[in-house]
């Protein structure tokens, strides 16, 4: 389940710059390719657990995403953003050769809000 660990990942980061602040909202761009609703799923589970067992500020959060169209440069000299037909989950084909490789699979964190402090 690779888009559990690229929450996870997520989660992590923004607990780190949280600094003990409330998170409301986190925005994410996600390549084609990745789950979005795995990624949703999974975002709500760990931060559920995480403030049942009082150790997450991100308890509340929502996760935002923003579903891109990954960027390839292939050695054929093709240089630019693929389409949803050249994108099978991780795998990429690269639509001037055909050449089949495997899509960089990250989060581009975009933002974290947080609650006003009181």
């Amino acid at each position: 389940m690779h888009e559990l660990s690229l929450v996870s990942e997520l989660v992590t980061r923004c607990s780190d710059l949280a600094d003990g602040r409330t998170v409301t909202e986190v925005r994410v761009r996600c390549p084609l390719g990745i789950d979005a609703d795995e990624l949703v799923e999974g975002f709500a589970l760990i931060t559920s657990q995480l403030g049942q067992r009082g150790a997450g500020t991100l308890g509340g959060a929502r996760l935002e995403l923003e579903q891109v169209a990954p960027y390839l440069k292939c050695l054929c000299g093709f240089s630019g953003r693929l389409s949803a037909e050249d994108v099978a989950g991780h795998i990429s084909v690269c639509p001037q050769c055909g050449q089949v490789g495997e899509l960089p699979s990250r989060l581009e964190l975009v933002s974290v809000a947080f609650a006003p402090k009181t």
